[in-house]
């Protein structure tokens, strides 16, 4: 198992070329979502009464920005730059998850040219895994949020409904976790010329072990994230920014040690 994390460890350590555009793409990402929404709520904090103000500006604010909501086209234009933003996230990722896991396959080529070649060749088949994917995610929420919704109306209190929902919210996140391991084994598959029943063997012949590498990896980057967070608020100011920025390298890094290692597992087991 340690040898296991340790390949994967090496792998990771010899993509910094995959880490850094990862990390650039999460970036950008981030810094594309915080802008739509500082447009958004930046202007309604400006315009919203103090405590100067009478209760009854206040209300008439509430009032104002209901009737604009639901009597007028002003949420058209941010609705629409959220579905643009969606649409371009949906179309990356599995460029981006091709271009990946391309690289890890075919080390002795170049790292960017095995990127971008990873691109090429596996855009469709990552496409259609990430549909699949997404389809499976989204299904269950279909029955899961009226549920959640019926069984927080029958509690009277917060704790009350936190224990009925929490359970169903646990089953749901271990369902994404399978999926999410499923479909990382499916795609090794892809890029290795192994049909997806060889992948899912592969898969349910180590399911433990699996699960050992899983919650290790997952381990060490809650207390990285933990060490990190600490940092910030010992030390404010640049030192705080500069530690946050780190942090998210850092957390991409651990992010493709997650792949790394069950593709380590994945190539000693289909030998």
């Amino acid at each position: 198992m340690l040898k296991i994390i340790k390949n994967g460890w090496t792998l990771a350590w010899n993509q910094p070329f995959t880490v850094c555009t990862l990390f650039i793409y999460n970036l950008l990402w981030g810094l594309a979502l915080f802008d739509m929404i500082h447009s958004i709520v930046f202007p309604l904090l400006r315009r919203y009464p103090g405590k100067e103000l009478s209760r009854e500006a206040v209300q008439l604010f509430w009032v104002e920005g209901h009737f604009q909501i639901t009597k007028t086209d002003l949420l058209h234009s941010y609705i629409g730059w959220g579905i643009g933003l969606l649409l371009a996230r949906m179309l990356l990722t599995p460029l981006l998850n091709a271009g990946v896991y391309y690289s890890l396959k075919h080390t002795e080529l170049n790292a960017g040219y095995r990127f971008v070649q990873g691109m090429r060749k596996l855009a469709l088949p990552f496409f259609g895994y990430y549909l699949a994917q997404m389809a499976l995610q989204l299904g269950p929420l279909y029955w899961l949020v009226p549920k959640a919704t019926q069984l927080y109306g029958k509690q009277v209190t917060l704790y009350g409904a936190a224990q009925d929902i929490l359970p169903l919210l646990g089953a749901y996140l271990a369902y994404m976790f399978i999926l999410q391991t499923l479909f990382m084994y499916l795609q090794f598959g892809k890029v290795s010329g192994k049909s997806p029943f060889f992948s899912v063997s592969i898969l349910l012949r180590n399911v433990l072990p699996v699960l050992l590498l899983a919650i290790i990896v997952m381990l060490i980057g809650l207390l990285i994230t933990a060490a990190v967070m600490t940092s910030t608020m010992i030390w404010a100011g640049f030192l705080a920014l500069l530690g946050f920025q780190a942090y998210r390298f850092v957390h991409m890094f651990c992010k493709m040690w997650e792949i790394t290692t069950q593709y380590a597992l994945w190539s000693a087991k289909s030998e």
